[in-house]
This record gives C-alpha cells, structure tokens and sequence, in this order.
C-alpha cells in the first residue's frame, strides 16, 4: 500500500511537471514592456475614435490606453498601441515589437505578406 502511494506521488510529480499548466499573473500597478505580454490584461470599459481613427480608452482600473496611427509617406498602416509605459506596433503583417515608429516600419517592410 506504502508502495503504491509513493508511485502514485511520484506519477502525479513526473505529470504536473511534463504538463505545462497556464500560469496567470495578477494585473500589474504599472504596465512596462518587460511584463504586459505575461501579465493579465486588464478589461477596457470605454474607449472612443477621433476623426483620425485614433484610439483612447480606459480599463476597468483606471489605465488609459492609446491606439495611434503611425503617419508615414508610404501609406503602410501602422498603429502604435500603449498602456502605462508598455507599447507595440500593430499592423497587416503582425504585432511588432521594437522601441521606435522608425525601426517598425522597416521591420513591417522587411516582413512578406
């Protein structure tokens, strides 16, 4: 019986240890670059469009939010989206992360359709 119970232990270590279990954080105080992809994203409760269809917004815990389009003279639609300190691109080609509209657009460019 002894046996049996410590393979039992052993079994059930060996499966929560080979199954990756989802792991949810907390939403932060502050959203930076460094934690936003892995923390829980906080749920927006108003958001409005200017006449340039940018966005702002607010989230059930008082954070604002910004979705701005990236103004360049190739015409690519590029938007910048920001919460706290965090921000990415966000475009046809995917979401692009990098730390300037310059370097986002040539990495949009670089990316195929």
């Amino acid at each position: 019986m002894r046996r049996s119970l410590v393979l039992g232990m052993v079994l059930v270590c060996f499966f929560l240890e080979a199954v990756a279990l989802p792991v949810f954080a907390a939403i932060p105080t502050l959203y930076t670059n460094e934690n936003f992809l892995t923390s829980e994203h906080d749920v927006p409760v108003s958001f409005s469009q200017d006449a340039d269809g940018n966005f702002t917004g607010l989230t059930a815990t008082g954070k604002i939010f910004s979705q701005h389009l990236i103004t360049n003279s190739l015409d690519i639609r590029l938007q910048r989206f920001s919460i706290d300190e965090a921000f990415f691109y966000i475009s046809d080609r995917g979401t692009i992360l990098t730390n300037s509209d310059t370097v986002a657009l040539s990495i949009y460019l670089s990316r195929t359709t």
